[in-house]
């Protein structure tokens, strides 16, 4: 008798095939704008801690794991492709955020 064929593991997604990368990016991305903007104690550490939570959560991501974006709000192991690459967008999206902030103090510090 014939064996049924194996089932094809789907192919990894772009952020779990290049996940280092994305993490180095990001880490580069807040490094440069943390240089630039000089913020104070607070904000660099709220802006740090911003950024290791999405690197956490991309890694995690990545790696099939559960991950929180805020308090309530996260992406379990087993939840639905679709709902984990929403979860992992609002996590980016936020850094993005806690990064237009730091770079919009510049512009607003001299007023």
């Amino acid at each position: 008798m014939s064996e049924p064929a194996p089932a094809l593991a789907p192919s990894p997604d772009f952020v779990q095939a290049r996940w280092p990368l994305l993490i180095a990016g990001i880490c580069t991305l807040a490094a440069m704008t943390a240089l630039v903007s000089m913020p104070g104690a607070h904000f660099g550490l709220i802006y740090a801690i911003a950024t290791a939570w999405t690197c956490w959560a991309i890694h995690a991501y990545a790696k099939g794991k559960r991950f929180h974006v805020s308090p309530g709000l996260y992406a379990a192991a087993d939840d639905s492709q679709r709902r984990r690459r929403i979860m992992l967008g609002i996590s980016i999206c936020m850094h993005l955020g806690f990064t237009a902030l730091l770079i919009g103090r510049l512009f607003t510090q001299g007023s």
